[in-house]
């Protein structure tokens, strides 16, 4: 079965960066898991919110978030949420597969992505979704910190124009 965005998804896509874009369509029309772009380009205040209800470090005014706009004009993050018996889940054995992949397009399309799952550059990442999670999660905990996994958040790693 292919999959294809809906409404909403397409109303979040508008404002990100082609490059974003363009991953995102590629990666819904392969991926085996449906799913939708959930968050897009965002305001300085919806990012704010976010921060305040802790859903994000990143308070959108001291400190300008991916999602929103950049110097070129676009935002540089999506959030792609599996849909799940006719609603959005945060379900992570979904976005492992999603992850998957957005890997292979995003390798394929040469746009380089960090993934919130891990906060790496995945595209030289070699093994699983899982296995980054693991690395990342052991690596703060090590540290003494706690780690902030946000898998359904890809942005761009670096954009040249």
């Amino acid at each position: 079965m292919t999959f294809h965005f809906g409404s909403r998804s397409k109303s979040e896509l508008e404002g990100v960066h082609p490059k974003l874009d363009k991953m995102a369509w590629a990666t819904i029309s392969a991926s085996p898991v449906d799913f939708g772009v959930f968050d897009g380009l965002r305001t300085p205040a919806q990012q704010n919110a976010l921060f305040r209800r802790g859903a994000s470090t990143i308070d959108g005014f001291n400190r300008i978030g991916k999602h929103q706009r950049q110097e070129d004009g676009f935002g540089h993050a999506i959030d792609l949420v599996p849909w799940i018996d006719g609603r959005f889940q945060w379900d992570w054995d979904a976005l492992y597969v999603i992850t998957e992949v957005l890997h292979v397009k995003a390798i394929e399309l040469d746009v380089q992505i960090r993934w919130g799952g891990c906060w790496r550059h995945i595209n030289p990442l070699k093994g699983s979704p899982e296995n980054w999670v693991a690395e990342y999660v052991k690596r703060k905990l090590s540290a003494g910190k706690r780690a902030f996994n946000d898998g359904p958040h890809f942005e761009l790693y670096e954009v040249t124009t």
